[in-house]
């Protein structure tokens, strides 16, 4: 046999190998990966619960790109968890063919982790886009209630963020 036809076999069959070790551990990949994804999974339930705080607060809003983030976070939840059920009950060789995927979900987690660090916060402070003015007036007998019920009203509205009531020219 000719040296170069002997080297040219072995090189053939070094990279076969070097695939199939590659896809053997496959499901190690996806053990991996899984490991990953319950990592951003716990941020996204952490910033939900950062988000819920702060929004309660007057002038608080969530930014868009936190939900877009957030709503990337569930759907590569939903892409690992089928990809790994996938592996998991599929042959060698079909789980051979899943390969490239799981390197490819590995990379979008990897990169919705990095991005999932928002240095300049989760929330934006907004101003009032409007407010409600009452009409001063004597606050005696029935237009008393209607005013305390006006007052009310607007203390239970969420958009309402703030509420001033006067007396003879000066606050209470």
């Amino acid at each position: 046999m000719d040296v170069n036809k002997i080297l040219g076999i072995s090189k053939h069959a070094n990279l076969f190998f070097q695939k199939v070790s590659y896809f053997y551990g496959v499901r190690a990949k996806v053990d991996a990966l899984e490991r990953n994804m319950e990592t951003v999974s716990a941020k996204k339930a952490d910033m939900s619960h950062q988000l819920e705080q702060k929004e309660r607060r007057p002038g608080k809003k969530r930014k868009r790109e936190v939900d877009l983030w957030m709503q990337r976070a569930v759907s590569l939840e939903d892409q690992v968890h089928e990809l790994g059920r996938k592996v998991k009950e599929r042959p060698f060789f079909s789980r051979l063919m899943l390969a490239h995927q799981v390197r490819g979900l590995a990379t979008e987690v990897d990169k919705l982790h990095e991005k999932g660090r928002f240095t300049n916060g989760l929330t934006l402070d907004v101003r009032p886009a409007r407010g409600y003015e009452l009409q001063p007036g004597e606050l005696e007998g029935q237009a008393s209630q209607t005013k305390r019920d006006e007052i009310w009203d607007c203390l239970m509205n969420e958009e309402v963020l703030r509420v001033d009531v006067w007396e003879n020219g000066a606050v209470l």
